[in-house]
């Protein structure tokens, strides 16, 4: 009996473990079944909702291969009515080159029926369609078809006989264009799959249209054969859809390529009997049903919690030690993360959804923000002001309108409330649920250093952009002033050798060369000075000036552009008491020649072009303010044109201007150097009216010269001036009472005649008369005639802002007694009546070249020049002056010349530089090397067109005693010869 009883005792624990074991085993199963059933119909919902996903997305492409062919054939039919119109060939190919443009097909062809082309270049070749075309267009249907050209991949070809006819000698019966694979593919992009997507349109049997399978299996050219090699379909099931694509139905299914599953989905398209497919794999169509996935780990995360919490009861001592173990490891994780946040630039913060109290707050937000955890987690509206959208309102919840795994992401400006430091942040805010409590994590990162690393990357972009700018800015505007002198030069060189016997015209037009070839070469020296072209910057230079010869030489430049476009150009002084003063002459030319030009430029053929110059009283002592007005009758300018004319590159684009050259930079230049000489310049204009430009300059005046401004032999005499414009009439009249002469004036002709009839018969007779050529009544020449034949020999001046040449002889005929050019100043107006009553001082007859102040007789120079012209006129020059001139071409015969020489034989050395055979440099060390002191010492001057400061430091290094650019500034010669050979 008792062993009996020991024996049931020591089976009822061993019956309690099987009865559990048991019941494990059976909940287990139970759980396993409910897992497999619902994953089943996981599967299934995920595959029906990727079908018809992928069936929505295929569609859509199906529809834009079908309005990319609608597109095709409709422009094909307007292109082939309006070449049926189009007769010329240059028309044919300038009209599909538009089209072409336009719509960005690859290829045109003329095609006949039979198949072969002829391109609009000439081109010809036979189109190697791929269907059977020559039926359809006879029925006059339209074509789209495959075909290979050789030597191009496979083409995708639109035709249509809606034109036919003849194009260079080839008779075709429909036009066509092509695309490339590539190009249709782009059209049925699938970007819904970031690009994994793959479709194919197909006929029938398989035969491949368009090919969009990234090349995974080469070039496909049949479907079906893809599937033979690369799935496991059995040739019957091959055949089953290929029958279905036969009756065009649309349906999907999951197969098997290579081993990786994909769906297909396949439709009827609108397009003759094309078949559109679509093929993508599952796993990357399932990756869209994260949601769905993730309520299925959740799932068995409960299932697995409920499994886990049967099991604690069986093994809870276990657990607990688990549960130790791992609230170790959550301490070493936690102190860990501790650790790692003090060292990395984020600060993480968890938040209630409810109470938007800070659950968590990592311990560097205070290094990072200034704000301490304990400040967050009291008073989380102090996080307002992160917020860019709401930094004025500190009270809005700017996390409320973020769902359940949604993520808000933006970049804001923070100063740190401890060190007032801006500093730049990225923030990410993000909403996760959690056993059904919503809770916000915010992570911002300090990305000030990326931040101050792409500042610096563009500030360093925009100065390399800025320094090329200023390159092209200078060297542009220096090619557009340069063409205006030499405009000039080129025409009166023309004048002269037209009227080479006629020595008072010749040495006329040799004086405006010469002033055109100065003004060419100041430009030319600014070219060379390439330290303001690094910079970017011009520096203004001072010198003495007379504003007299700065417009008549200006009237001079621009005369030629104003005959060209039979112009009429006025030029008028007012009020301008100091004419001698200091300025940049060159930048001063600069701003008249731009303003200039633009008005010639945009003034049409019988306009006019005028510039005044006013003397207006100076803001500082010993200055005055300059009024210079450029106006033209034009077409003027829009009011919205004007806000902007002075920034660079800027031109109005309407149809007259876009006509004219020009490089949009001439105002910027002339508005920076007008503010550099501390000057305004304004803008007047109306569009078909004309524009005015008024630039004020502020000069410092020359000081008196103590030149006597009065005529002794005309003080107290009467002088009459005549002028159709009022402000000449009253700037001249003050001038005269200047030189100490009474003054009268009038508007008319006529009256003149009169007024000088009546002081002779007064017994108070004119002693001058000054005359405008152009009277509105009566010419200065017909004013003359009836003066002359009241029997008054009084001196008549003839005032005029043309050229007199073309009338001289008739006004000397008539009695003038000499002519003055507008603008006049002071110094014209004495000049001329000194010449008029003949008191003006015999001077030597006017030279070209200046006096040279010594005597170079016997003086002998060697030449060494290998361009010939340069060297003619080098040797005419120095001949002039009295110089002997031996030649050589070359370095090393001018070091044979000098080393077979014997000392006082050559005086001085003129070196070029860049010569053949040996270079100036190295001919100037080997007379240096020479054993003959007296020889090697001989003067060298270099004498090249390499003009920069490298340049001049690299002559004296190898021994040259000085420097002269080319070309050769004569005055500047003679003196370095002076002071070289008699200094």
């Amino acid at each position: 009996m008792d062993i009996r009883k020991h024996s049931k005792d020591r089976k009822k624990p061993v019956m309690r473990k099987r009865l559990k074991i048991a019941v494990f085993i059976a909940g287990f199963v139970c759980i396993a079944l409910m897992v497999f059933r619902y994953f089943g119909f996981v599967s299934k919902t995920v595959y029906e909702e990727s079908v018809s996903h992928l069936t929505e997305v295929f569609h859509q492409s199906d529809n834009m291969l079908r309005e990319l062919t609608e597109k095709n054939l409709t422009y094909l039919h307007m292109w082939g009515e309006n070449l049926q119109n189009t007769s010329s060939e240059d028309e044919i190919r300038d009209y599909i080159k538009k089209a072409q443009e336009d719509t960005g097909f690859l290829e045109f062809f003329f095609l006949s029926a039979d198949g072969n082309y002829k391109m609009p270049t000439g081109e010809t070749g036979y189109l190697g369609l791929q269907e059977n075309i020559e039926e359809e267009i006879r029925q006059g249907n339209d074509v789209i078809a495959n075909a290979s050209v050789p030597g191009k991949s496979q083409l995708l070809v639109f035709a249509t006989p809606k034109a036919h006819g003849t194009y260079q000698g080839f008779e075709y019966d429909a036009i066509a264009i092509a695309y490339e694979n590539s190009d249709i593919v782009d059209v049925l992009d699938i970007s819904a799959f970031d690009g994994n997507a793959q479709s194919f349109v197909v006929h029938p049997n398989g035969r491949v249209v368009v090919d969009h399978s990234s090349e995974t299996w080469g070039n496909v050219y049949n479907f079906f054969g893809v599937l033979r090699e690369h799935s496991d379909m059995s040739e019957k099931e091959v055949n089953e859809l290929s029958e279905k694509f036969k009756a065009g139905h649309t349906d999907a299914m999951l197969l098997d390529l290579d081993g990786r599953n994909y769906y297909l989905v396949y439709e009827k398209s609108d397009i003759q009997d094309w078949m559109f497919l679509g093929l993508v794999q599952a796993d990357i169509v399932n990756a869209s049903m994260n949601s769905l996935q993730r309520s299925t780990i959740l799932l068995v995360s409960v299932v697995v919690f409920c499994i886990a919490a049967f099991l604690i009861s069986f093994i809870i001592q276990k657990g607990r030690t688990n549960l130790r173990k791992k609230d170790t490891e959550i301490l070493y994780r936690d102190e860990l993360f501790q650790k790692l946040s003090m060292n990395v630039d984020d600060v993480f913060l968890m938040l209630d959804a409810k109470t938007y109290q800070a659950d968590y707050v990592s311990p560097n937000a205070e290094k990072l923000l200034g704000i301490t955890a304990e400040q967050i987690r009291k008073d989380i509206c102090v996080l307002g002001k992160l917020d860019p959208e709401n930094s004025r309102d500190s009270e809005k919840n700017y996390l409320e309108e973020i769902q359940v795994h949604e993520q808000k992401e933006w970049d804001f400006e923070y100063i740190h409330l401890k060190t007032g430091e801006k500093r730049w942040f990225h923030n990410i805010a993000m909403c996760s649920e959690v056993n059904g409590k919503k809770k916000y994590i915010l992570v911002m990162s300090d990305r000030t250093d990326d931040w101050k690393m792409n500042q610096a990357l563009s500030e360093a972009v925009r100065a390399a952009e800025t320094a090329n700018k200023a390159k092209s800015t200078f060297l542009s505007n220096m090619s557009h002033d340069i063409r205006t002198p030499m405009n000039a030069i080129i025409g009166f060189t023309t004048l002269a050798v037209s009227n080479i016997d006629d020595q008072k015209r010749v040495r006329d037009y040799l004086g405006k060369i010469l002033s055109s070839s100065n003004h060419l070469l100041s430009l030319i020296n600014d070219i060379l000075d390439m330290s303001r072209i690094e910079s970017g910057k011009i520096h203004l230079e001072e010198t003495e000036v007379s504003l007299s010869d700065v417009l008549h030489d200006l009237k001079t430049i621009i005369s030629g552009q104003i005959h060209a476009k039979q112009l009429e150009l006025y030029m008028d002084a007012m009020d301008v008491t100091n004419e001698d003063v200091y300025c940049d002459k060159t930048r001063l030319n600069q701003v008249l020649l731009n303003l200039l030009s633009n008005a010639v430029k945009f003034t049409p053929a019988g306009g006019t072009v005028s510039v005044r110059l006013k003397q207006l009283p100076g803001t500082a002592k010993g200055s005055a303010l300059y009024e210079i007005r450029v106006k033209d009758n034009g077409i003027g300018m829009s009011q919205e044109f004007v806000k902007k004319i002075f920034s660079p590159f800027e031109r109005e684009r309407t149809s007259t201007v876009s006509r004219t050259q020009g490089t949009g930079l001439g105002m910027a230049i002339t508005k920076n150097i007008v503010d550099m000489m501390g000057g305004t310049i304004e803008v007047q204009t109306a569009q078909g009216k004309g524009t005015e430009f008024i630039v004020r300059l502020p000069f410092r005046i020359q000081p008196e010269q103590h030149r006597i401004e009065k005529i002794a032999e005309l003080e107290g005499l009467k002088a009459l001036v005549v002028d159709d414009d009022f402000n000449t009439c009253d700037s001249v009249t003050k001038m005269l009472v200047r030189v100490g002469m009474r003054s009268e004036w009038t508007l008319s002709g006529r009256e003149a005649v009169l007024r000088a009839r009546q002081s002779m018969e007064l017994g108070d007779a004119f002693h001058a008369y000054i005359i405008d050529w152009r009277l509105p009544d009566m010419n200065g020449i017909e004013v003359t005639r009836q003066i002359r034949s009241l029997g008054d020999d009084t001196p008549i001046i003839i005032l005029t802002a043309y050229d007199w040449s073309d009338i001289e002889a008739e006004a000397k005929a008539a009695g003038v007694t000499a002519f003055c050019a507008k603008p006049l100043f002071m110094s014209d107006i004495r000049e001329t009546l000194m010449t008029a009553i003949g008191q003006s001082q015999a001077g030597a007859e006017d030279s070209i070249l200046p006096e040279a102040g010594s005597d170079f007789r016997g003086r002998c120079i060697l030449l060494v020049e290998d361009n010939e012209l340069n060297s003619e006129i080098a040797v005419e020059i120095l001949n002039e002056y009295g110089f002997l001139v031996d030649t050589a071409k070359n370095g090393a015969e001018a070091v044979e010349k000098v080393k077979n020489s014997t000392p006082g034989n050559y005086d001085l050395v003129l070196m070029d530089v860049q010569m053949p055979v040996m270079n100036g440099y190295e001919a100037t060390k080997e007379i240096r090397a020479l054993d003959n002191p007296a020889l090697a010492g001989i003067t060298i001057l270099a004498m090249t067109a390499n003009a920069f400061d490298e340049d001049r430091k690299k002559a004296l290094e190898c021994g040259m005693d000085g420097f002269l650019s080319k070309p050769i500034v004569i005055e500047e010669l003679i003196s370095t010869l002076h002071d070289n050979l008699l200094g």
